[in-house]
């Protein structure tokens, strides 16, 4: 298998500007990505979470201009041209062809000058090419809990990371069991402990991860040391917004999603101690 290393343009470089990605910022970015348009309906899942992960992640990664990122799954999400666009080299790794050529139509479509450098690679988590130890930063999120075989996924971030290199990660979180999710909203069939498939869509595995998961499939293999901990989703924003039947408003009028991540989430943070539905947290090699 050929792998690849890519350098970063600060290695011979003084360390640039800090990243400061906030949700305003966001979704400023969204809208010259994607159109004005996605403040009626997102185009490509751009919602309430993702104001919260992607400050969130850049923030943990202390991300400063001509850094570079591996940013597995990416999808069709906007989050890799957002950190290019702060001046930051991103390697967007995605197992969909067809995904890939999207993002790199679309970092075509948008590149400006002062941008960061953009690698779009169609290949598997489990299985990446890039060279051992070579990578400072990584951010995976809301994607690692679509991939079936998440131990190998494990075992390949701990290889390609550097020592000292640090991964942002967000994953659903349960502190028990899931025996349902989205119940009485879609149907979603349990394939195993934690882990679900939507009815008639193809590639919609889902699975939840309690602590011990955690611990298991991405600390465990390379010792890592976990840093920043944190969640997002409670009994306000999960229980009684996104698992329930207002979901439908999920992908519309973008600003709303503004003030819940602004204004509700701290608050839920700080007063509710019922279960995330997702946590964030950095893993940090040895």
């Amino acid at each position: 298998m050929t792998t690849a290393t890519i350098e970063p343009t600060s290695a011979t470089q003084p360390a640039g500007e800090p990243v400061k990605l906030s949700g305003l910022r966001c979704i400023a970015y969204e809208i010259a990505l994607n159109g004005w348009r996605i403040l009626r309906e997102t185009v490509n899942d751009f919602s309430l979470w993702r104001l919260i992960e992607y400050p969130w992640s850049a923030k943990a990664l202390g991300l400063r201009r001509g850094d570079l990122v591996l940013d597995i799954g990416s999808g069709t999400s906007s989050y890799p041209h957002m950190l290019a666009k702060e001046g930051v080299d991103v390697i967007v790794l995605e197992l969909d062809a067809d995904r890939v050529r999207w993002q790199l139509a679309k970092r075509r479509a948008t590149a400006r000058p002062g941008d960061g450098r953009f690698f779009p690679l169609v290949a598997s988590a489990t299985a990446m090419p890039i060279r051992s130890d070579s990578v400072e930063r990584l951010a995976a999120i809301s994607s690692l809990e679509h991939i079936p075989d998440d131990e190998s996924v494990g075992v390949e971030i701990g290889r390609v990371l550097a020592s000292s290199g640090v991964a942002a990660i967000t994953i659903p979180y349960t502190s028990t069991e899931r025996t349902n999710f989205f119940k009485g909203i879609r149907k979603f069939i349990r394939v195993e402990p934690n882990a679900f498939v939507q009815e008639g869509k193809a590639g919609s595995f889902f699975r939840f991860y309690t602590d011990a998961d955690i611990e298991r499939v991405y600390v465990r293999p390379f010792n890592a040391r976990v840093g920043e901990w944190r969640g997002f989703g409670r009994s306000w924003l999960n229980g009684r917004y996104h698992e329930t039947k207002l979901t439908k408003y999920w992908r519309r009028f973008v600003l709303k999603d503004l003030f819940l991540a602004l204004i509700v989430h701290p608050l839920e943070e700080r007063y509710d101690r019922s279960d995330p539905l997702y946590v964030m947290f950095t893993l940090r090699k040895p």
